[in-house]
């Protein structure tokens, strides 16, 4: 599993921002990611670069109800 704390710290530059992207992107299906921020999700544009968009969806993922689908989700909702 990949911790990473304090994000939104410090402001990222557009090396600071590229760096985490291939970080998350290496780890794509292959580690657990946990990133955590004292920022709400809908506020990380504050610390990534000007032109980062943050979306919020919501919903059910699609990997989980195929992962249900398969028995490998647990059902519980949170």
């Amino acid at each position: 599993m990949i911790i990473i704390d304090e994000v939104g710290f410090a402001p990222l530059d557009d090396t600071a921002a590229q760096l985490l992207f291939r970080l998350v992107a290496a780890a794509y299906e292959l580690r657990s990611l946990a990133i955590a921020s004292h920022w709400p999700l809908d506020q990380w544009g504050r610390f990534l670069p000007e032109h980062t968009t943050v979306v919020i969806t919501e919903g059910e993922s699609h990997r989980m109800r195929d992962a249900r689908t398969r028995g490998g989700a647990p059902t519980t909702k949170r």
